[in-house]
């Protein structure tokens, strides 16, 4: 009976000695895919929540491009009505640069005219300040001929001489110039210019006077009982004295 019993027991005991190592090798069979299927799922989560925050920033990203977009548009509309405001402009200038030219086509001979005319009715005008009148007309030619001057300025130098020139008929004034006062002989006076009108002279020591004759071309002497409206007149040019009425021997008027 013993036998039987110990022959049981030897029997058994492998089999009771076997339970633990299968129970733990069942564990790690149920361990590891929970363990993977944990794993797994962090991942996911990760990866989920990584898309999430890519999703966010590519649709902020969406947002700005979108916004760009929207101001390059309102940006190419601006520049465009720019451009074209441009190209108008641009036709403008280049219709008044072909004007212009036009303009200055025409306006070269006519300031010639201007200068030969100006030139021709100083020569025939009543004679005061000569000299400056004839350096005046000299600058003018010179201007005309040098090339580097533009025909606009050109235009401007001789509308001033005709101003200046026009300017002598509304005003008089008293300066000193050398004169033949006859055989051949001059002598410096004080000159009294009564706009275009006339021509009156007084010798410096105020004895003898005179006028010019456009008729003749000369100057001629006045009687002495001339000296002292000549005088006064000198005055008022001069202005060391009020404007008044005074009577000067005008002479024959003399038509060119």
């Amino acid at each position: 009976m013993r036998c039987i019993i110990m022959v049981l027991f030897l029997a058994v005991l492998p089999l009771a000695l076997c339970v633990p190592f299968c129970r733990a090798a069942e564990t790690d069979l149920i361990k590891k895919p929970v363990a993977e299927s944990i794993r797994i799922r962090q991942d996911t989560q990760s990866r989920e929540q990584q898309w999430r925050d890519d999703r966010v920033e590519l649709l902020a990203s969406y947002d700005r491009l979108e916004e760009m977009k929207k101001q390059l548009e309102e940006q190419r509309v601006s520049l465009g009505e720019r451009v074209k405001n441009t190209k108008e402009r641009l036709a403008v200038k280049q219709k008044q640069l072909d004007d212009v030219e036009a303009i200055r086509t025409e306006i070269g001979p006519m300031i010639t005219i201007l200068i030969e005319e100006l030139v021709e009715f100083v020569a025939g005008d009543l004679q005061f300040l000569a000299e400056e009148r004839r350096n005046r007309l000299q600058r003018l030619v010179e201007l005309r001929d040098d090339p580097e001057v533009a025909v606009s300025e050109k235009f401007r130098k001789v509308l001033e001489a005709l101003l200046v020139e026009a300017e002598y008929g509304n005003t008089i004034e008293v300066y000193q110039e050398t004169i033949d006062e006859g055989g051949g002989r001059d002598i410096l006076v004080d000159i009294f210019r009564l706009g275009r009108v006339g021509l009156f002279f007084q010798t410096l020591d105020r004895k003898s006077c005179g006028f010019y004759n456009m008729a003749d071309a000369t100057w001629q002497s006045l009687p002495s009982s001339s000296n002292r409206t000549i005088e006064i007149a000198m005055e008022i040019g001069a202005r060391r004295r009020p404007a008044e009425l005074v009577t000067l021997p005008l002479g024959r008027i003399h038509l060119q």
